[in-house]
């Protein structure tokens, strides 16, 4: 999991660097395994407005460029490229500067006869592209009050980031989350965390629609909402930048928002596109089922490829036709495009050992099989989803027409006994009552003490004493750990694992 520093401070206060934040949840269980800092990438590339650019007297396909980089006077710049123009906002390499991607320390150099002060970027320049056609050009209405010309351009780039890359236990499915991992923040540094807001959805069932569930084990709960008067197109530049920071391409505003609640919830969703659907079901009344796969049956994923399916395969159906792999990756038939205008979006839960073995029959893993695999939240559906429709309609317009929803989810409860007798036999270590407290509190475990510490031992001299042997707490297991905090032991080892390891003997 990628976790970028900048998004991370929105969810919760802490003034660790980057290198002691990844000690810090490396000694927790995330062992960090890179810390990469993306503003090293475009340290003194600033904005720059070019003013003019003419052909080249020397060379047919370079043009000699103008450009305004806040000084008195404007720097030359020979450009090569082709959409190299007037009136473009468009980030500058000023001499000095290292750019690491592509190995390059800029000078003031003569090219074919006339000296370059500098060099207009490509986004591959920058290393945020594979392959560029052009120089990246800046919106043309980008406020130059907030953004002076010859200011720092790496906040437009989303290159003024901290990004760690860090690796959690299997059991650990809340970790694969921008919201999990800041909940250990949270607990590390006793700070507040802010989670995202999201205002519930309001809706209507979906008229003349039907959703079947033929295996509510392997599907227990599943919620789609219906979009109408969508305009799918790029996405705003923050959050182009928060999914390259977590490593992922834009596609689309619509497509880009499912991902985004995926890196921020750890909640897979889908969107397809409704019209679509539509056309497949015919003139019959629209039906979505999710089932297992049938005798014979294809589908051709997003990657391109047409797949056989095989019965551990389980789907989407739309009017008998299957339309996608159920937690793993949709149908290239019903994908979102440019000239999509109405979505069906889905929310759902599979189940982990479905989903493992349904990627498989495939040979494919995915970001959302991933998480479904280790078994997402049960408790975070809803808002995950509300919250993808409320960006959604503030990205790409357009109304809610109505909601369907299925839900056999297990109760989200568990409530498990804590012996402070037992947790010191089995750290070795005298602890107080109110340190248990503390730590469990903060990691969101709900205590309440069924005894209370006898007064005449507040100091516990030793296991022995009576006051160890009746505090015992009931704990209440918060909706996200529920995969891994089963037993009284679970709960002894987050304590040790907040209260230090190295403090043990």
């Amino acid at each position: 999991m990628r976790i970028s520093l900048k998004w991370l401070r929105e969810l919760v206060d802490f003034e660790l660097s980057p290198e002691e934040l990844a000690e810090a949840l490396t000694l927790v269980g995330f062992e960090v395994e890179e810390i990469e800092d993306r503003r090293s990438w475009a340290e003194g590339v600033v904005l720059g407005k070019i003013l003019a650019a003419e052909p080249h007297p020397n060379a047919d396909k370079l043009r000699v460029c103008q450009v305004d980089l806040g000084s008195e006077q404007p720097a030359t710049i020979v450009c090569g490229a082709a959409n190299a123009r007037a009136g473009l906002l468009v980030p500058v390499a000023t001499p000095g500067t290292h750019l690491p991607a592509v190995n390059l320390t800029i000078a003031k150099a003569e090219k074919r006869g006339v000296i370059s002060e500098g060099m207009i970027c490509s986004l591959a320049e920058l290393g945020l592209e594979r392959v560029s056609e052009g120089i990246h050009e800046f919106p043309p209405d980008l406020d130059l009050n907030l953004y002076p010309l010859g200011s720092d351009a790496r906040p437009l780039l989303g290159l003024d980031d901290v990004v760690l890359d860090l690796t959690s236990t299997a059991n650990r499915a809340d970790a694969l989350s921008m919201v999990g991992i800041a909940r250990e923040v949270a607990a590390l540094t006793r700070n507040p965390l802010r989670l995202p807001p999201v205002q519930p959805l309001q809706a209507k069932p979906i008229p003349n629609f039907k959703l079947r569930i033929a295996d509510a084990k392997a599907c227990p709960a599943y919620s789609g909402v219906l979009i109408e008067g969508v305009k799918v197109g790029p996405s705003p530049d923050w959050l182009k930048h928060r999914l390259a920071a977590a490593g992922m391409r834009s596609i689309n505003n619509v497509v880009d928002v499912t991902n985004l609640i995926l890196l921020e919830w750890g909640q897979p969703l889908h969107a397809f596109d409704w019209d679509r659907l539509l056309q497949i079901m015919g003139r019959k009344k629209p039906t979505i089922e999710v089932r297992f796969a049938q005798a014979g049956e294809t589908l051709k994923t997003l990657d391109g490829q047409t797949r056989t399916l095989h019965p551990e395969s389980h789907l989407i159906v739309a009017g008998g036709q299957p339309v996608a792999l159920a937690g793993v990756m949709g149908g290239e038939e019903t994908e979102v495009s440019s000239a999509t205008t109405s979505i069906f979006l889905e929310a759902a839960l599979f189940d982990p050992v479905v989903t493992r073995r349904s990627a498989r029959s495939q040979g494919l893993r995915t970001e959302a099989s991933a998480r479904y695999e280790r078994g997402v939240n049960f408790a975070t559906l809803d808002l995950a989803r509300d919250r993808a429709v409320q960006l959604i309609l503030g990205l790409a317009g357009g109304s809610v027409v109505g909601l369907t929803t299925f839900d056999q989810r297990p109760p989200l409860e568990r409530t498990l006994k804590l012996r402070l007798s037992r947790l010191i036999d089995v750290l070795g270590e005298e602890v107080r009552p109110e340190e248990v407290e503390e730590i469990l509190s903060a990691l969101g475990f709900q205590l309440s003490r069924c005894q209370k510490v006898a007064p005449e031992a507040p100091s516990l001299p030793s296991t022995e004493t009576a006051s160890v042997a009746c505090c015992v707490w009931q704990v209440t297991v918060p909706p996200y750990r529920l995969r891994d905090v089963e037993r009284e032991i679970d709960l002894i080892e987050e304590f040790a694992r907040l209260y230090g390891y190295d403090r043990f003997s």
